[in-house]
């Protein structure tokens, strides 16, 4: 079996952004200051939907990947980038 670059690549990148998702999930549970537990639970949920693109991605499911994850991770990170420029003033 012959493991293509693209395919390994994009494992690769699931398993750091399903690892470093995790972490901003935890914190949006366990935080009591609302506007960092919006912030971090965007910014988690951003990195397991690109995670999970970057997967479907790997084993050819371009409508999943394409037409469904990809779109609601640009959502997520623009809507972290909207939230913390409203709510850091600028």
């Amino acid at each position: 079996m012959t493991i293509d670059v693209t395919w390994l690549l994009n494992i690769l990148a699931w398993a750091a952004l399903f690892g470093v998702g995790i972490v901003p999930l935890i914190i949006s549970f366990r935080v009591k200051v609302r506007s960092l537990r919006i912030l971090s639970l965007l910014l988690g949920l951003f990195a397991i939907t690109h995670g999970l693109y970057h997967l479907s991605e790997a084993y050819g499911i371009d409508l999943l990947s394409d037409g469904i994850l990809e779109p609601i991770s640009v959502t997520f990170l623009l809507a972290f980038g909207f939230y913390y420029s409203k709510k850091a003033g600028v």
